[in-house]
């Protein structure tokens, strides 16, 4: 598959693990320079050498995106180590168990603003 994403720099927001993880897998597969986002160090760092031990370069970040201010800093990190931005894939979240169908409006309205609303 061609998606176009030779040499492009792309943030994914919780990109250590689970579908972030594969979001880079792909990316990086493409020809893209991923960058992981995600506050858990560990898995990042893992993350990163298995992209690195396969041939390809992975950025790293450790930030919790809960603030604007941590998202800013993403940013800046980002411009400053790569000089640019080709896209961003905001894949992080929370995942509460909560939707329509298991708990109250109340909680669900909850959930909306733990997973889109910025703090």
């Amino acid at each position: 598959m061609d998606l176009q994403l030779g040499d492009k720099v792309i943030i994914v927001t919780g990109g250590a693990k689970g579908i972030g993880a594969a979001i880079v897998h792909v990316c990086a597969a493409e020809g893209a320079i991923p960058v992981i986002v995600d506050r858990d160090t560990q898995a990042g760092k893992g993350l990163q050498t298995e992209r690195q031990n396969n041939g390809s370069f992975c950025g790293l970040i450790t930030a919790d995106i809960d603030s604007p201010e941590n998202c800013a800093q993403s940013i800046e990190q980002t411009l400053k180590k790569f000089g640019r931005i080709d896209a961003l894939v905001n894949n992080a979240g929370r995942n509460d168990k909560v939707g329509l169908e298991n708990g109250s409006p109340e909680e669900y309205v909850a959930s909306l603003n733990r997973n889109l609303v910025p703090s």
